[in-house]
């Protein structure tokens, strides 16, 4: 990896180098529209800069945001379910009392019909 990047800036090097010599204009020119070139790119950068920060901030306030409403979305579902419990309470009780006295009363019944019911004979009909 090291003779890579040897060979990119030994390239970058040689390359810039037969640029300048081989160029149509003078070297006033030429230092003028570097500067001109690296003025604007320096200017593009921190435009860049100025738009990542901007970015990382709306980001950042979205993520609160985002956290705050999930946050207050979940305490409300859980006082929700809470508050339904607590009122369906006294309904389940109700309905397994009734159960209960349902049971009781069918098992009564059988116990009624089997008292009732004549006693087979062990004999079969012939």
């Amino acid at each position: 990896m090291r003779s890579f990047m040897e060979g990119i800036l030994f390239g970058t090097v040689v390359g810039g180098l037969l640029g300048l010599l081989n160029t149509p204009r003078s070297g006033k020119e030429n230092r003028a529209k570097a500067k001109a070139y690296l003025e604007d790119n320096t200017l593009a950068v921190e435009d860049l800069n100025v738009s990542v920060q901007g970015l990382r901030n709306a980001i950042h306030s979205l993520t609160n945001e985002g956290l705050a409403s999930v946050n207050a979305v979940s305490e409300e579902v859980t006082k929700s379910i809470e508050n339904f419990t607590q009122q369906a309470q006294p309904r389940i009780n109700r309905i397994n009392d009734k159960i209960a006295v349902l049971t009781e009363d069918m098992e009564k019944v059988a116990a009624s019909m089997e008292s009732q019911m004549p006693a087979a004979t062990d004999a079969p009909n012939q």
